[in-house]
């Protein structure tokens, strides 16, 4: 499994912990609100619990427009990536 996927697959993890479902009942067509049941209590710990984990900043005013599992698993894979494009390099 390559590095996106095991992001992926981390973001359904902690949303199924969060929602209190099994893995496989959370799919990437779910609906994070309608089909999860996710309030917006929830929603922060999961943007809390996924910026702690991965160490990236996930803009609240960008996660409000997030509808399912796959728009979630697509904002933190895109914030990751934004991370590393503005890590500083070291100079040894």
């Amino acid at each position: 499994m390559n590095d996106v996927s095991k992001r992926r697959v981390r973001t359904r993890e902690i949303l199924a912990e969060i929602c209190e479902r099994e893995l496989d009942r959370v799919r990437e067509g779910d609906r994070l609100r309608e089909d999860l049941g996710l309030d917006s209590l929830q929603s922060l710990e999961l943007l809390s619990v996924v910026s702690e984990e991965l160490r990236i900043n996930l803009p609240m005013e960008e996660a409000v427009e997030l509808r399912t599992v796959g728009d979630a698993c697509d904002f933190v894979e895109t914030a990751w990536q934004r991370s590393r494009e503005v890590e500083p390099t070291s100079h040894a």
